[in-house]
């Protein structure tokens, strides 16, 4: 009976569901192997018949030493063939095991902390994880800087090995059971920033995860490290300098100074990056060059060029740093960036005893993060009166958030008294 076209369809489709399975694929192993012995044999056997040598290799296929030369051979041929069947079809039950996960949360390392990626987290720093009792929960943590990061929780007390390289990843699978810190065990990466929260969903709509917000609102508002958390300048990763091989910028006194300068407007960022390193590595820059760099702290499209402008601005003698960091104070666009508002923050916290007004007065309207904070520490840090008469007079004129900042320096300054 010929079957209808439906029922042809079944049987092809289980056809096909059955060799996408890894048994299907060995019986289908077995019976081309099984065609291929005939084949082999009746091949063999009329090439005997008609040389006369059936007789032969009979004899030759029932010596023993014979036989084993022919499986081995037949091992050999046929075993890249058996796993290039088999294995497709395992990979998918390994695959499925792999994403076993309730919930799954990527998250890249840096020493600033930790930054969510994709949905509802993605750009927040160290984001609120979330996830309802009994679920199984995995986060992925991928290094975006080549420091040594990993990730805990405290509570559970299990981690991620360490990764070192860029790109590098790893994960932490386990069941939520009760809310939990998670951060970077590294020591001084936690007291960074490296350090977030993980939460049960105790209410019914509550997202998977928090959405961005300027302030760090919907709980993810991180707590800004004191000065003495953050991480020392030297372990603050520049920028890789990918120069022209026919640029001759590997050392101070190669190019002259008049030949640096004009670098400055170089087209290419990473030239324009290494004359600012050259002109004032050993910090006697002239007050032209300064000049130059101020225009460019304000005006370089570049965030790798204002890198190493803040990176720069140290060697320099703070009260000649000014003008260069209100420009490197003015970029929105800086405030996402991993590396850059750390390096400003050096380059001003020396300056800030140089003059604490015009420090205050940079920090209120700096569009970098904590940099209010950290300056009101600094100034707090000087625990005179000067210091004390500069923090008050800004409270008028202070919003809410900054009067918070500024009162807390005061208490600091009272209590030291």
């Amino acid at each position: 009976m010929i079957p209808s076209s439906k029922s042809a369809e079944n049987i092809a489709d289980s056809g096909r569901r059955g060799r996408d399975t890894p048994f299907g694929r060995l019986r289908g192993m077995r019976l081309a192997f099984s065609a291929l012995s005939i084949a082999t044999c009746s091949f063999s056997g009329s090439r005997c018949r008609e040389e006369g040598l059936f007789y032969r290799l009979m004899h030759d296929h029932l010596n023993p030493l014979a036989l084993r030369i022919m499986l081995l051979r037949c091992t050999c041929f046929l075993l890249p063939g058996l796993l290039a069947i088999l294995l497709p079809g395992l990979r998918p039950s390994l695959a499925q095991q792999a994403a076993d996960a309730d919930r799954e949360y990527i998250l890249e390392t840096n020493i600033l902390g930790y930054w969510g990626v994709g949905g509802d987290i993605n750009g927040v720093r160290n984001p609120v994880l979330r996830a309802e009792k009994g679920e199984t929960v995995r986060i992925v943590i991928v290094n975006i800087e080549p420091l040594v990061h990993d990730l805990a929780l405290e509570t559970l007390q299990i981690k991620t090995k360490e990764i070192l390289d860029i790109g590098e990843q790893t994960d932490l699978t386990f069941t939520a059971v009760e809310d939990d810190i998670y951060y970077c065990t590294i020591p001084g990466h936690r007291a960074a920033g490296m350090e977030g929260r993980f939460e049960i969903i105790r209410e019914a709509g509550v997202a998977a995860g928090p959405a961005p917000e300027a302030n760090g609102g919907n709980g993810n508002t991180a707590r800004v490290p004191s000065l003495s958390e953050l991480p020392p300048p030297e372990n603050i990763p520049l920028p890789p300098l990918e120069l022209p091989p026919d640029a001759d910028l590997q050392a101070t006194g190669s190019p002259t100074n008049t030949e640096l300068t004009a670098l400055l407007d170089h087209p290419n960022e990473h030239i324009r990056a290494r004359a600012v390193q050259l002109l004032a590595e050993d910090g006697n820059a002239p007050e032209h060059v300064l000049n130059t760099f101020a225009r460019m702290a304000r005006e370089d499209t570049s965030a790798l060029v204002r890198t190493y402008l803040a990176e720069t601005l140290r060697k320099i003698e703070p009260e000649r740093r000014w003008r260069a960091l209100e420009g490197l104070h003015s970029h929105t666009e800086d405030a996402a960036n991993y590396v850059l508002p750390l390096l400003v923050w050096y380059a001003t916290e020396a300056a800030v005893p140089a003059d604490m007004d015009r420090a205050l007065t940079i920090a209120l309207v700096s569009e970098l993060p904590n940099i209010l904070s950290f300056t009101v520490q600094r100034i707090a840090a000087e625990g005179s009166q000067e210091a004390l008469r500069i923090l008050s007079g800004r409270l008028p004129e202070a919003n809410a958030e900054e009067r918070k900042i500024i009162l807390n320096g005061i208490n600091r300054i009272v209590k030291s008294d």
